[in-house]
């Protein structure tokens, strides 16, 4: 019998805000097919891929966001080295670009449910293969500085939801058109270079990068993401900001802008160089750099589709 290894993260915003305990839930789904860990940190997903390599799980259920997702990738890729399961995303999570862009429909439970059934009826699981990038040996989707980790943090601040992502963005088109003074426009400083070509900016509004075609909310400014199995679509934009605003159905609908201040690449590496630390994204989730970060092609990951 196949086995799912499901990776609960307590600490998503799902769980954290549902009155309901997630536990007892995945199990009363897949019953004997899968074996349920919940995990609150890092050390503890590290401790669960182990575990799940000596029993042989099949498939790995990471349920929680995009954030989540990272991590458990990051952490089973050291344990299982070039053995990694197929990945089934459990879309629990503020974010689930990834999933989204698979077109994976529903929620945590119903996606569960339909593999359950694909199994026991032996139906063949299918598997979509995706890229990762590689930044500080961690495995990522979406890479972002400057403007996209600053917006992140913006509405990481003012709190998750729908309804404040939406003014958020809105305002931000509203302030970049109007000229208006904003933390969210202050950019990148530094040196970059993209598979060693130099970049001819000192400073950017920021760098975007990544294995999958979307970044959420409609936009698919990563239309070519998947163009090359080795490379990753690599945007670093040196336009104004009212300037970028003007094309902002170009990035919603995923069409090229061509503009001399708006290079788009397909890469395999991106280095950078700056005099400050910077604050860059992985999936959402906000991290610090003191001066010099590179990123580069990951390993491939399959992506269970049901």
């Amino acid at each position: 019998m196949k086995k799912i290894g499901v990776i609960v993260n307590l600490n998503s915003r799902k769980y954290k805000l549902s009155k309901k305990s997630p536990k007892g839930i995945f199990e009363k789904i897949g019953r004997d097919n899968v074996i349920v860990k919940y995990t609150k940190s890092i050390e503890e997903i590290a401790d669960v891929a182990r575990e799940f390599k000596n029993m042989g799980i099949d498939y790995i259920a990471p349920s929680g966001g995009d954030g989540t997702l990272h991590h458990v990738i990051t952490q089973f890729a050291t344990v299982f080295k070039n053995d990694l399961p197929p990945v089934l995303i459990l879309k629990g999570g503020t974010m689930n670009n990834v999933a989204n862009s698979i077109n994976l429909n529903g929620d945590a439970e119903s996606i569960l449910q339909r593999t359950i059934v694909a199994m026991n009826n032996g139906k063949n699981i299918s598997v979509v293969s995706r890229k990762t990038m590689c930044i500080e040996k961690n495995h990522c989707f979406l890479f972002g500085n400057g403007l996209v980790s600053d917006f992140l943090e913006t509405y990481y601040g003012i709190g998750k939801s729908y309804t404040k992502l939406v003014g958020l963005i809105f305002n931000s088109i509203y302030e970049a058109l109007a000229k208006e003074h904003s933390n969210l426009f202050k950019g990148f400083e530094g040196n970059i270079k993209c598979d060693d070509e130099s970049m001819p900016y000192s400073k950017v509004l920021g760098i975007l990068a990544g294995t999958i075609e979307t970044i959420g909310m409609g936009f698919y400014p990563l239309y070519r993401a998947n163009e090359n199995n080795d490379k990753f679509h690599t945007i670093v934009c040196a336009m104004k900001p009212g300037e970028l605003a003007k094309n902002v159905l170009k990035l919603k609908n995923g069409s090229p802008i061509n503009h001399k201040d708006y290079i788009e690449k397909v890469v395999s590496t991106i280095e950078i160089h700056s005099t400050k630390p910077f604050m860059y994204t992985m999936d959402g989730d906000l991290y610090h750099c003191e001066g010099s970060l590179k990123v580069s092609i990951g390993i491939p990951v399959q992506l269970v589709y049901v």
